[in-house]
C-alpha cells in the first residue's frame, strides 16, 4: 500500500533526526540542518528499508520533509514530476562502445617523461582523470620520469571495466610497456590508492616487488561510504544531483561553461573536454565507483605508505594494517585530496620516500 503524505513526512523526519542528531520540522532544509552529499546515501538506504522509494535526486531537488512528501505524493498520483533535463544513464551508456566494437585506447599518460632512473607511476582518482598531476609531480619525483594512468573512456567512448581487478590488470600491462620489471614506484591519490594497491598485489603474486606504494587520502579497500547495492544508474543519478547542488544549476546544461570551468578548477575535469562528453564523463565516474564498491581485497605482503587527513586518523576503518603487512603513516591537517597533493610538506615527505629507493 502506498504511503500517504503524512507518513512520508514522518519517515523522512525520523531518518534525518537519527542521522543528524537534531530535531526536524516539516519545513527544515536538509543541508541547513548539517546534511551533506554522502549522508544522502544513508538517507536513501534507510528510507527504502522503511518502504519509501527515494532517490538522491529527490533530496537535492526537494530539500524539506514537506517538499519531499508533496513531490512523492504527486508522483504516486501520476502528476508530471519537475526535474532536471539531463539524459538518463541508459541513454548515455548506450553511446559507449564495448571492447568488441573498438580498439583499446591507451590509458598511460606521460606526465613528465624526461628524467633518469626508475619511473614513478601515478593513478587516476575517482573522476578518472590524472593529467592534472602534470603540474604537481615535479614537487616529488626528483629526477625520475613520471607517468599517469587514466581511466578507460576519458577521451574515447570505450566503456570502462566494471571490475577493479580487471582495471588494474589492464593498467599493469601498459605500465610494463615502460618498465617491464620491478621494483616499481606507485602513487595513488584518493580512489587511485586502491588501484595502486591491487596492482601491487598482482605484482607480488607474480614475484615482483613494489618498492614504494604511496596512497594519498585513500580509505583502505573493503570500506565504503556509498551503498554497495546501488547500480550504475543510481550512482550516475547521485553524481548528477551532487553537481547540480554544488554549482546551483537546475540541470547540467544550464550555464554549462561555468560548470565545466569550475570542474576544471578542482581537477574533476581535464582542460579541453568536449562539452558533449560532460554526461559521458559522469557515466564513467559511476563505472569507476561501481568497480571500487564491489572490490574484494586480498592481503598484500608489502608496505603501504599512507598519507591521511587528520579527520580520518582515529577512524578504525582507515587502518591500512587490516590489508597490508606493514604501514608507514603520515597525517596532515588538510581540506581534501587536492589541497594535500599541493602541500609542500606532503611533497617533501613523498620525495624523500621515493628517493630512499636507490636505482
Amino acid at each position: 500500500m502506498a504511503l500517504d503524505r503524512d507518513e512520508i513526512v514522518q519517515i523522512v523526519s525520523e531518518i534525518w533526526e537519527e542521522l543528524l542528531d537534531v530535531d526536524v520540522e516539516d519545513d527544515d532544509d536538509f543541508f541547513d540542518l548539517g546534511g551533506y552529499s554522502l549522508l544522502i546515501v544513508n538517507v536513501v538506504t534507510e528510507a527504502r528499508k522503511r518502504g519509501l522509494e527515494l532517490s538522491s535526486n529527490d533530496i537535492y531537488t526537494h530539500k524539506t520533509p514537506a517538499a519531499l512528501a508533496d513531490a512523492l505524493s504527486a508522483a504516486a498520483a501520476g502528476a508530471q514530476a519537475d526535474g532536471p533535463a539531463d539524459p538518463d544513464f541508459s541513454t548515455v551508456w548506450e553511446t559507449g562502445l564495448s571492447p568488441l566494437e573498438t580498439e583499446p585506447s591507451p590509458t598511460l599518460v606521460p606526465l613528465a617523461p624526461e628524467g633518469t632512473g626508475t619511473p614513478v607511476f601515478c593513478f587516476h582518482w575517482g573522476t578518472g582523470n590524472v593529467r592534472f598531476l602534470a603540474d604537481l609531480v615535479d614537487s616529488f619525483r626528483g629526477e625520475r620520469p613520471a607517468y599517469g594512468l587514466e581511466m578507460v573512456g576519458m577521451w574515447s567512448r570505450e566503456r570502462p571495466a566494471l571490475s577493479l581487478v580487471e582495471m588494474a590488470s589492464r593498467y599493469l600491462r601498459e605500465i610494463r610497456t615502460v618498465q617491464p620489471e620491478g621494483p616499481y614506484l606507485f602513487v595513488g591519490p584518493c580512489a587511485g590508492g586502491r588501484i595502486a594497491y591491487e596492482i601491487a598485489r598482482q605484482l607480488e603474486e607474480q614475484g615482483e616487488r613494489v618498492a614504494v606504494l604511496a596512497v594519498v587520502n585513500t580509505m583502505p579497500p573493503g570500506t565504503t561510504e556509498l551503498d554497495p547495492a546501488w547500480g550504475l544508474r543510481e550512482l550516475y543519478d547521485f553524481r548528477l544531483a551532487s553537481l547540480r547542488e554544488r554549482y546551483e544549476v537546475p540541470d547540467l546544461l544550464t550555464d554549462q561553461e561555468r560548470l565545466m570551468r569550475g570542474m576544471v578548477e578542482i581537477a574533476w575535469l581535464d582542460e579541453q573536454v568536449d562539452p558533449a562528453d560532460l554526461h559521458w564523463r559522469q557515466a564513467v565516474w559511476a563505472a569507476g565507483i561501481f568497480a571500487q564498491e564491489h572490490y574484494e581485497p586480498r592481503p598484500y605482503g608489502g608496505e603501504v605508505t599512507v598519507f591521511q587527513l587528520a579527520e580520518h586518523a582515529d577512524r578504525p576503518a582507515a587502518d591500512w594494517g587490516r590489508v597490508a603487512a606493514a604501514t608507514e603513516t603520515h597525517t596532515y591537517e588538510s581540506a581534501g585530496t587536492l589541497p594535500l597533493l599541493r602541500d609542500p610538506a606532503f611533497a617533501q615527505v613523498l620525495a624523500k620516500k621515493l628517493a630512499s629507493y636507490e636505482n
